[in-house]
């Protein structure tokens, strides 16, 4: 299905009683949408941007009799201002008119020069009577109604296939969360007992998170937040099994070789896969967090010193390179109450000096380039510095963690660190 079914669906037509054969026909198959009659400006949203949507359909029956295309589009200015959030938000605008060609190019000329930020993936012209009976004055839906547009939605996407894709995907997930809330609700009966009984279960989640000893100390907002870690990974796992069973669909082929994508691009991507930067403090311990330390005993120096790239060594250090700590420390230690945390020292270093790196010793784990305060930096971290600290001398240090490293690529490092750590080796004689 290519309509979304979590809401993403706006429908503008000053007629309810025209946009009600659509609005029955979606009722009808459970797929919510927001209406709007496009005269009234105080119905429209406080925030376009708070009104993030996929497909917005648009009647200019209101607008376009006897009116030239640049009237017409003048005259839908103020709607597609208040309606439509700015980007990145990939949608399909789809016009219900007759006039498609006389309105395209001067429609795709406004969104271009008056309204960039809103322009949409892809703008679509169909015409009413090809899905709807005009029978004593109301517009009747033709028998399969709603499959006719979503194929002919598919007929116009053509190169921009992956939106298609992207809308399946939002519908897969917003369909695995509803299946996780009925699995997690649903070891006690619904009855008077039901909410206390499942909070237990809460709280369950939340201790096998933090531990026997430390739960005690999380307020309710904490423990609820702890248990829902346990919730997402279950829901993750949810995703992950529907989407490897190819249930999005078919997508155009691309040969991304051909495609050149800048360095600030892929190192933007790295940072939304792999980092986070929220809720950090001085007292919350986990695996990933990752704090900058002054450079003591010239450890930066000790670090990046290889002769793989010994002849770079003064550039380097004239780059000015941010020494730091990893916690490395096992999940398990954490719910075990352990009171050390296991940490790797690394290097931050600007992207320049990437294949400098490459190669080096295995001892060393290279991340990928990652966009940090707007620069693009990668992290080089040193499997010879592994340090064991306790909780308290952190906290001591007074050193906050400015960001956090994601479970995959944590998980990912200690790999490599254990096949350092377990090389049994070999006796010569």
């Amino acid at each position: 299905m290519i309509l979304p079914n979590n809401g993403r669906i706006v429908i503008i037509d000053d007629n309810i009683n025209e946009a009600q054969p659509l609005i029955n026909i979606l009722s009808k198959r459970r797929i919510p949408f927001n209406y709007y009659s496009g005269t009234r400006a105080t119905d429209f949203p406080d925030d376009p941007n708070e009104n993030k949507f996929r497909v917005l359909f648009l009647d200019l029956n209101i607008f376009e009799l006897n009116k030239d295309a640049k009237t017409v589009i003048s005259s839908i200015d103020a709607i597609l201002k208040k309606i439509i959030p700015d980007n990145p938000n990939p949608y399909l605008l789809i016009i219900w008119s007759k006039q498609n060609a006389e309105y395209q190019k001067a429609l795709e000329e406004h969104f271009t020069h008056n309204i960039p930020h809103k322009i949409p993936a892809k703008i679509i012209f169909l015409q009413k009577s090809n899905y709807f009976d005009y029978i004593d004055g109301q517009w009747v839906p033709q028998a399969g109604c709603v499959q006719k547009i979503e194929t002919d939605l598919f007929g116009n996407l053509g190169n921009i296939s992956l939106l298609a894709n992207l809308i399946a995907w939002e519908n897969l997930v917003h369909k695995m969360s509803g299946e996780t809330i009925s699995e997690f609700s649903s070891f006690y009966p619904i009855n008077p007992t039901w909410d206390k009984n499942s909070k237990a279960i809460i709280y369950r989640l939340a201790k096998a998170i933090v531990g026997n000893d430390d739960i005690a100390a999380l307020n309710d907002e904490q423990k609820l937040a702890k248990a829902f870690i346990s919730i997402n990974s279950f829901l993750s796992d949810k995703v992950e099994n529907e989407v490897e069973g190819l249930v999005l669909g078919n997508i155009a082929a691309v040969n991304d070789n051909n495609i050149a994508i800048p360095s600030s691009i892929t190192s933007l991507i790295n940072s939304k896969l792999h980092i986070t930067t929220k809720n950090l403090s001085i007292n919350k311990f986990e695996q990933g967090n990752i704090y900058f330390l002054p450079n003591q005993d010239s450890l930066i120096e000790r670090v990046i010193w290889q002769k793989k790239f010994k002849a770079r060594r003064d550039v380097l250090i004239d780059s000015i390179p941010q020494l730091l700590q990893l916690d490395i420390t096992p999940v398990c230690d954490y719910s075990q109450n352990k009171e050390y945390v296991r940490t790797i020292f690394g290097v931050m270093l600007n992207a320049e000096f990437y294949t400098d790196c490459k190669g080096s010793e295995q001892y060393y784990y290279q991340t990928p380039t990652f966009q940090i305060n707007g620069q693009e930096k990668f992290i080089l971290f040193d499997f010879r510095y592994l340090k064991t600290i306790s909780k308290n001398d952190i906290t001591q240090r007074n050193v906050v963690p400015v960001m956090k490293l994601r479970k995959e690529i944590c998980t990912d490092i200690q790999s490599q660190l254990s096949n350092q750590v377990n090389r049994p080796g070999i006796s010569n004689v």
